[in-house]
C-alpha cells in the first residue's frame, strides 16, 4: 500500500508541478500562482489517501508538544542569525541601516513613529501576523512533504535515505523557477543552484526530525514559515548583497547554505538513531 501510495503521489504532484510552474515561468512569480504551487504538494497528498481509501489522519493533525514548535520558530534565528551575522562581519555583505529600516517600516505604513519605535513595530507586525500568513502557504507544502512523504519514506528506507530524498526532491521541485523566474538572488546562478539544494537537504533534516519526533506536521509547518519570514521578510531587506558575484546569503547564499549544514547536523544524527531504535524494536 504504501509504494501504490507514493506512486500516486508523486504522479499527480508531477502533473500540478509541470503545469503550476510553466505557469509561474510565463506569467512571473506572482503571489497567485505560487500559493497554489506550494499548496498542489499537500492537495496531491490529500488526493493520494482519498484515491486508495486511506483516512487524512494519517497526515499528523494533532498539534503537537509546544517544545516542537519553540524548537522550529526559533531554529532560523540560529542558522539565518550565523549567516548573515558572519557574512557581515567578514566585510561580504552589510547591513543597509537606517535605510533599510525606514523602508520596512513605511512599506507598513508606520513612518510616522520614530525611527526605533516604527522598526521595532514592523518586526513584531511581521512576527505575528506574517507568520500566520506564512504559515497558510507554507503548510500546503507540510501536508504533502512532512504530513504525508516523510513517514511513509522513513518506513520503507530509514531516516537517512528518506530524508535525502525527500530533500533532493523539493530543492529540485524549486530549480525551474530558480533558472526562468525572478525566484534567484541575482548572482551566479550555478553557485546559487548548489547553495539553495545543500540548504534545503540540510533543513529537510530537521523538518522530518520535527515531525517524527513530535507525531505532528504543525511543527514543520511553523519552521517552514518561521524560515520563510525571517530570511526573505526581515533579514534579507536588512542587507545589501556587496560586489560579489556569487551570491553569499538569502536563500541561494553560500553562506547560509554552509551555516545551516553546521546547524542542523544534529537533526541527522537524532533522526538517524530514532531509525535505528525503531528498527531495533520491530525486529525484537
Amino acid at each position: 500500500m504504501r509504494t501504490k501510495q507514493l506512486l500516486i503521489f508523486f504522479a499527480l504532484w508531477f502533473v500540478f508541478a509541470v503545469a503550476l510552474e510553466s505557469a509561474i515561468v510565463a506569467f512571473g512569480f506572482t503571489r497567485f500562482f505560487v500559493t497554489a504551487l506550494m499548496w498542489s504538494v499537500g492537495i496531491a497528498a490529500m488526493l493520494t489517501l482519498k484515491l486508495t481509501g486511506q483516512s487524512l489522519t494519517s497526515l499528523g493533525w494533532s498539534w503537537g508538544p509546544a517544545r516542537y514548535h519553540w524548537i522550529a520558530l526559533l531554529l532560523p534565528l540560529v542558522y539565518a542569525g550565523i549567516a548573515y551575522g558572519g557574512a557581515a562581519a567578514a566585510g561580504l555583505i552589510q547591513f543597509a541601516l537606517p535605510t533599510s529600516q525606514a523602508a520596512l517600516t513605511e512599506g507598513l505604513g508606520l513612518q510616522s513613529l520614530s525611527p526605533a519605535l516604527g522598526f521595532a513595530a514592523a518586526v513584531l507586525i511581521i512576527g505575528t501576523i506574517g507568520m500566520v500568513q506564512s504559515m497558510s502557504t507554507g503548510l500546503g507544502e507540510e501536508i504533502g512533504w512532512r504530513g504525508f512523504l516523510t513517514p511513509r519514506l522513513t518506513a520503507i528506507s530509514g531516516f537517512i535515505v528518506a530524508t535525502l530524498i525527500t530533500g533532493l526532491i523539493w530543492s529540485s521541485w524549486h530549480v525551474p523557477m530558480l533558472v526562468l523566474s525572478d525566484y534567484n538572488g541575482g548572482g551566479d546562478q550555478r553557485f546559487e543552484i548548489a547553495s539553495f539544494m545543500i540548504m534545503v537537504i540540510a533543513i529537510s533534516g530537521a523538518f522530518a526530525w520535527l515531525r517524527l519526533e513530535s507525531g505532528s506536521l504543525w511543527p514543520a509547518a511553523t519552521l517552514h514559515a518561521s524560515h520563510n519570514l525571517f530570511i526573505q521578510g526581515i533579514f534579507d531587506p536588512l542587507t545589501t548583497r556587496g560586489a560579489n558575484e556569487i551570491t553569499m546569503v538569502s536563500e541561494f547564499g553560500v553562506v547560509l547554505a554552509a551555516a545551516t549544514v553546521v546547524v542542523c547536523v544534529p537533526f541527522w544524527i537524532m533522526g538517524a538513531r530514532i531509525s535505528r531504535e525503531t528498527a531495533a524494536a520491530q525486529s525484537a
